[in-house]
């Protein structure tokens, strides 16, 4: 008989403007649900709306595709129905994928706590205990962190990290903490077609939440300074999460010189986005933080190489001759990335091309971070 794991998030399928979060637990049930008796307990609506998702019953447990899903409706999700919903289910894991949600992840933790819930508990943080994660409405962050130590409330689970980066991000808020790693999934395959490439022309492209941990206006103050001979276009693809904030984009975008062309496209669905990046030149994504980066995979499985901040797990590509790690001080490198970058003739930038689906897909190696995810979840069910 399968063992159950439990896997909470708050938003989920066929919503997308979550991001990471959503792709990676889709990688997961897509590679383990044969291994595993899947439960994804969720809410029916998308980030930043409480429209419901069509074609989908609220309230009720079904199954589809030997994977179980329970889909809260908002006037029902609350911490009582979420535990009864758990009971009935009689996991022998849950898998928690936030650090901060109250109903998916707070809750949770105090209800196993105080006794309320026996099952064993393995949370993903899912990098929002970086320092630029907290950097962001860091007074009520630190508050709760402050009486989360306090009461011990996280002794009695496990955490999951995705890289040894994000052990010590963890280690330093919770000391003595049990921790597991096991790298992100991603399903995606290698898909490269030829892309012309003039020289001091580049297609670069952002692919991400329109958020200011994404750090979009710095990406975009970085393309002011680029020399003038230099032609650039920049798409950006992604879920507006802040309006506030993609407003200010828009100005600084409004301020831009004539060499630079910048376009918001719409935000991507997961079965479209390699076949829409992949005619690109290069990523630009100047992140606060990322604990995996599913976009930078991604762009790398389709040949696009990348120019990103030494925030995120790939800071080697400068060293396999697949992009830029730069350190988000140094404005100036940013810009010297660009011209290299865009230097580049036809030839010379489809060796690298080749080089960045070579790098990734030695790098992901699907079958060994199964195994990895098998350990772990044993591991966490006999804790």
């Amino acid at each position: 008989m399968k063992q159950k794991i439990a896997i909470l998030i708050d938003w989920y399928l066929p919503g997308t403007k979550a991001g990471g979060p959503v792709r990676s637990i889709y990688s997961l049930v897509s590679l383990l649900k044969d291994k595993y008796e899947l439960y994804i307990i969720t809410a029916n609506y998308d980030l930043g709306t409480v429209q419901p998702y069509k074609n989908i019953k609220p309230n009720f447990l079904h199954e589809k595709e030997g994977v179980f899903y329970y889909y809260f409706s908002a006037e029902n999700l609350n911490t009582t129905n979420i535990l009864n919903t758990i009971k009935g289910i009689n996991p022998d894991l849950i898998y928690l994928n936030s650090f901060w949600s109250y109903h998916f992840s707070i809750s949770i933790i105090k209800a196993k706590k105080t006794g309320h819930l026996n099952t064993p508990v393995l949370l993903a943080p899912r990098g929002m205990l970086s320092s630029g994660a907290l950097g962001l409405k860091s007074v009520k962050k630190y508050s709760y962190l402050f009486a989360a130590k306090l009461f011990n409330w996280y002794d009695n689970i496990t955490f999951h990290a995705t890289n040894e980066i994000e052990k010590k991000e963890i280690l330093k808020q919770f000391k003595k903490a049990k921790i597991v790693i096991a790298p992100n999934l991603n399903s995606g395959t290698a898909y490269s077609i030829s892309k012309p490439k003039q020289v001091n022309h580049l297609k670069m492209f952002y692919l991400s939440r329109v958020a200011k941990v994404k750090n979009l206006h710095y990406a975009l103050e970085i393309l002011r300074e680029v020399p003038k001979d230099i032609k650039i276009e920049y798409d950006i693809y992604g879920n507006i999460e802040d309006k506030d904030y993609w407003l200010q984009c828009k100005n600084i975008i409004s301020t831009l010189p004539e060499n630079i062309t910048v376009t918001g496209r719409h935000e991507l669905q997961f079965n479209e986005v390699q076949s829409i990046i992949v005619s690109y030149h290069t990523l630009f994504l100047p992140t606060l933080n990322e604990n995996f980066g599913h976009s930078i995979v991604e762009s790398l499985l389709c040949g696009c190489l990348v120019i990103i901040s030494n925030k995120t797990p790939w800071n080697d590509v400068e060293k396999e001759n697949v992009g830029y790690a730069i350190d988000l001080s140094d404005k100036a490198g940013f810009v010297k990335a660009i011209a290299k970058m865009a230097s580049l003739n036809a030839a010379e930038y489809a060796m690298r091309s080749a080089s960045a689906i070579n790098y990734i897909s030695d790098k992901l190696n699907i079958e060994m971070s199964v195994e990895q995810y098998k350990k772990v979840f044993d591991e966490s069910i006999k804790k």
